[in-house]
């Protein structure tokens, strides 16, 4: 049995609560070492021990493997149902699932299976805006919908230690709330992770990668862009000799090390830098025997160097990695955080009691990664990270609250405040200040830290873009429909055409509403913004407001004003974004 951290009984609470009062996706932020099988084991008791049943969902059979053994510590009986585990059970209340079994038996197996909770581990894989959409196309999103559709009152609860797709946060339209923050920074303070020291490269020893960085970009390096990367490294094949020769030697005291790399050829070119029988390379095309033989002898001791692409970022339990060395450029915060968190684990007492010392975690970098995201994130372990390296060239920055030295780059200061509510001192050096509270911020900060109010649009960055005349694009007709869902669903035919492979579409814009019933508040918000635009006349948008089915707005269509023009581009899930409208009247209309 496992007793809850104060910690994680205060996140635990929070889920209780939030569970109890709505039923809108929400999610725990809580970093590697934190224990995040722990909490969902404990709130999978919590609900089977009330008779709910309850599906957890990981994308690795591994991660349902550890999943489970821990869910049974905790007392909890439960099923495997994973094709990668050869289990396929569904005896227990409890059910621990693999995201592509679990979808390829949707119209089977879970047929009519009516779970009151869906745990997502490691929740920032999920695409929160294919969850959004009618006829979701990812395997997580046919999940949710589907069992959605089973019990209107399904509760979807997220886990993962790095909340970010890219370097976009994953509070947003999907997941409303984050419900608790425990930081790597914190457990680290608390003595329950290794706080890491940094090294970086010189001129000699270091790849010059400028060509890929990726400053404006929100995801992590497309294969394409690897594949490029890795043909520049091994041109260098000396270079990496030079750097394999120092990571030795800054390695020769420590436990186990992990080495990330751009590619396959890259992988090779490393372990030939490496002593016969010190290594092993993990990558998408190492079977699972053979993987699980190389990270058991990285377990053990009987290896020290694992090598590898991007197998290794998350649910690896491997305590005796103390180094992680970046060989190739880092394009999103989430993979860095979780390669970082691979080497905080403290010892288990059996590897204490056999003599082993690990009081700090070595974090190598030789690509210049930490400084494409440290004058961008208010991340206290990158900030650290920086702050090292600023040192090294005396460009540093005095904290005038409590004199800490920081990176010249820094967002806010790294250093402590035991009278601060996470523990860190609350100076900013680049700030947003909230309008709701009057409360600091990073720049990029979508919510609040401290009352939670809204800092940043998801779509802003497409409304809030300079429009002129020649952005609007003609409406010849604006129709209303349902969706399959149920949902009011407004096109508009647009007098313009686009072109994809080379032929030409008419372009079509389209709006989404849930209307009537039992709609969350944004939802209702946006409903009545569009009826604040379509229409003129106090007494007619009050009627329109109070609509209560889409059948009801149909019927009185005639009520809307169709637009004349309006201003239509997609984000990168091919959503419509319309930011003006401007009608017959002359009346402009803005998204806000």
């Amino acid at each position: 049995m496992y007793e809850l951290r104060d910690y994680q009984q205060k996140a635990h609470d929070a889920t209780i609560e939030h569970c109890k009062n709505s039923k809108e996706p929400a999610f725990i932020g809580c970093t590697v070492g934190g224990g995040k099988t722990v909490l969902i084991a404990a709130i999978a008791k919590h609900v089977s021990e009330k008779g709910g049943k309850v599906l957890v969902l990981a994308r690795q059979g591994e991660l349902v493997e550890q999943g489970s053994l821990t869910g049974w510590e905790c007392g909890i009986k439960n099923s495997v149902y994973s094709a990668s585990l050869n289990k396929k059970s569904t005896y227990y209340p409890v059910i621990y699932g693999t995201e592509g079994t679990v979808q390829r038996s949707l119209e089977t197996t879970f047929n009519d299976f009516k779970f009151s909770v869906i745990l997502v581990d490691e929740c920032h894989h999920l695409d929160p805006l294919d969850c959004l959409q009618d006829e979701p196309e990812s395997q997580y999103g046919k999940i949710i919908k589907h069992f959605r559709t089973l019990n209107h009152n399904l509760r979807v609860i997220g886990y993962t230690g790095s909340p970010y797709r890219g370097k976009d946060s994953i509070l947003g339209e999907f997941w409303k709330k984050q419900l608790s923050d425990v930081s790597t920074f914190e457990l680290i303070n608390k003595g329950f992770l290794v706080p890491p020291v940094f090294g970086f490269g010189d001129d000699e020893h270091a790849y010059d990668l400028s060509a890929f960085n990726k400053k404006d970009e929100t995801e992590d390096y497309t294969q394409k862009e690897l594949q490029a990367m890795g043909r520049a490294i091994t041109k260098e094949k000396d270079k990496t000799q030079m750097i394999m020769e120092e990571v030795i030697e800054r390695t020769k005291d420590k436990l186990g090390v992990m080495i990330t790399c751009a590619s396959k050829k890259h992988c090779e070119q490393v372990a030939e830098c490496l002593p016969d029988g010190t290594w092993g390379i993990v990558t998408d095309s190492t079977n699972t025997k053979e993987r699980r033989k190389i990270l058991l002898d990285i377990k053990t001791g009987k290896r020290k160097f694992v090598i590898q692409i991007g197998c290794l970022t998350t649910g690896i339990d491997l305590s005796l990695l103390q180094v992680s060395v970046i060989l190739r450029k880092i394009g999103s915060l989430s993979l860095l955080i979780q390669l970082m968190g691979r080497v905080f684990r403290t010892l288990k007492p059996h590897e204490i009691d056999a003599g082993l010392v690990k009081d700090e975690a070595l974090i190598l970098d030789y690509t210049d990664t930490m400084m494409s995201f440290g004058d961008i994130f208010d991340d206290p372990i990158v900030g650290q990270a920086i702050a090292q390296k600023a040192k090294q060239k005396d460009a540093v920055l005095e904290c005038p609250a409590c004199s800490t030295y920081n990176s010249e780059y820094a967002v806010r200061c790294c250093g402590t405040d035991l009278n601060s509510t996470d523990g860190r001192c609350e100076y900013f050096f680049k700030y947003n200040e909230c309008k709701n509270c009057g409360a600091k911020n990073a720049p990029t900060s979508k919510s609040c830290r401290n009352c939670d109010a809204v800092m940043i649009d998801p779509n802003s960055a497409l409304v809030h873009k300079a429009y002129t005349d020649a952005d609007y694009k003609s409406v010849k007709q604006m129709t209303f429909t349902t969706t399959k869902n149920g949902k009011l669903k407004i096109t508009y035919d647009l007098d313009s055409t686009y072109f994809k492979d080379g032929e030409e579409f008419p372009e079509f814009a389209v709006e989404m509403f849930a209307i009537g019933g039992d709609v969350q508040q944004y939802e209702r918000a946006r409903w009545f913004k569009f009826v604040d635009q379509h229409i003129n006349g106090r007494e007619f948008k009050r009627k329109a407001a109070a609509f209560r089915s889409v059948q009801d707005v149909i019927t009185m269509k005639a009520m809307f004003d169709k637009p004349t023009e309006i201003t239509h581009r997609k984000n990168d899930k091919g959503f419509s974004i319309i930011s003006r409208k401007k009608f017959n009247s002359g009346r402009e209309a803005f998204s806000s």
